[in-house]
């Protein structure tokens, strides 16, 4: 039986590998995109959907090089957004059109006078007048200082559509840990794959696959120089949420305290999903103690929050991304790992997905991988759906 061919073979339906997919399909390659399990399923679907613009990390000082960093991003998602970008997302929702800063009165007051030129960063953060306060800000009665970040915040089920839909025929299911078999030639370099006896021949192999990626690396023996970190994370989820709330509550520390985000469940129900200071903890931590952070926080930045209604859960999630160069800090960048004609890829955070697309196809023009404008059938490969979102999918107890 003859092979099959493609210029591109993905592994890793998240949205690293879904905006990969739809840039290289506009370009004309021949992409076929693996996922093992659910178009987003992982650590896409448990993103709070904000696209940072980086100030948040410059409240300390500490990750200038990191705020810089994602402060170029937003522009490139409001392109995509309006259906103009390297990808089109014209049919993702924006569920918020700013991401905002709660500073209670009194404490770090300073900070404000320090940032609002805030040039370094080029965005559009300022301080809000009370009267410009979002009503869900007014109505947990907080008392302070708000900032506009200029962060748009997106519903993640939407974008996972908007990416996937218009390829679909090309997005397939297969684990590439367990149905999928890699041939080496001497050098390494993949020959090809094989799938249920079919066999998939490729320019490139790129992984987008989160920990999978150093997992099948150490396999194939492409991990020379490969560093990953993990970071879990036991995110927070409080549904029968009062009204609709988009905020960094900020502390101390480069960590908010609390990130909040709303969201809606198919029942109608709003959500809060909680991450920031109180999802930092190991996944398998008691969730009382997520709960019990989260209530402290509200009694300090909402004393207004009635919370005899809520019901709560928790998200366990593995964030797993290339290693960073600033000890015990994000990477202030993608992280691509190439080995051969493999290339290992992390976006590190949501907002960076563009960047870490734009590094792979330079690297494509580099080796001289041009786009064939065929096209393969790959209906002889099950077909891959969507996953839920998390508060769909909770079991919620109303005990904290």
């Amino acid at each position: 039986m003859s092979p099959h061919k493609a210029d591109i073979v993905i592994c890793g339906a998240g949205i690293a590998g879904l905006w990969l997919l739809n840039r290289l399909k506009r370009d004309g390659f021949n992409a076929l995109l693996l996922e093992k399990d659910t178009i987003g399923c992982g650590q896409t679907i448990a993103a709070q959907g904000i696209i940072h613009s980086g100030l948040k990390y410059a409240f300390t000082g500490r990750l200038n090089k990191l705020a810089k960093a994602i402060s170029a991003m937003p522009e490139q998602w409001r392109k995509a957004l309006k259906g103009d970008g390297q990808v089109d997302l014209s049919a993702a929702r924006v569920t918020a059109s700013s991401q905002y800063v709660l500073i209670p009165t009194g404490f770090i007051g300073s900070l404000i006078s320090l940032l609002m030129p805030k040039k370094a960063l080029g965005n559009n953060a300022r301080q809000l007048r009370k009267p410009e306060w979002p009503a869900g800000i007014t109505e947990i009665g907080f008392t302070g200082s708000v900032i506009s970040m200029d962060e748009l915040v997106l519903d993640i089920d939407s974008v996972l559509h908007a990416l996937a839909a218009p390829y679909q025929d090309s997005i397939r299911r297969a684990d590439m840990l367990e149905d999928i078999n890699f041939s080496l030639d001497r050098s390494g370099n993949i020959e090809h794959l094989t799938i249920k006896d079919q066999t998939i021949i490729a320019e490139r192999y790129i992984f987008t696959a989160a920990a999978a990626n150093k997992i099948l690396a150490d396999r194939l023996g492409h991990a020379n120089g490969l560093e990953t970190q993990l970071r879990p994370l036991l995110m927070g989820m409080m549904r029968n949420a009062p009204c609709e709330l988009y905020a960094h509550c900020i502390g101390s520390s480069d960590k908010p305290v609390m990130t909040i985000t709303t969201h809606r469940a198919a029942d109608g129900s709003l959500v809060w999903y909680l991450g920031g200071g109180v999802a930092e903890r190991p996944k398998d931590s008691n969730p009382g103690d997520v709960y019990a952070a989260a209530t402290k926080s509200f009694s300090k930045y909402m004393p207004g929050l009635d919370l005899t209604k809520v019901l709560w859960s928790t998200l366990p999630v593995d964030r797993v991304e290339g290693k960073s160069r600033v000890t015990g800090h994000l990477p202030d960048s993608p992280t691509i790992h190439i080995a051969g004609n493999a290339i290992y890829g992390w976006p590190t955070k949501l907002t960076f997905s563009p960047l870490l697309t734009e590094q792979i196809v330079e690297s494509l023009s580099n080796a001289g991988i041009k786009p064939s404008e065929q096209k393969t059938d790959w209906s002889f490969l099950p077909k891959c759906y969507f996953t839920q979102t998390p508060w769909d999918l909770a079991t919620w107890t109303d005990a904290p």
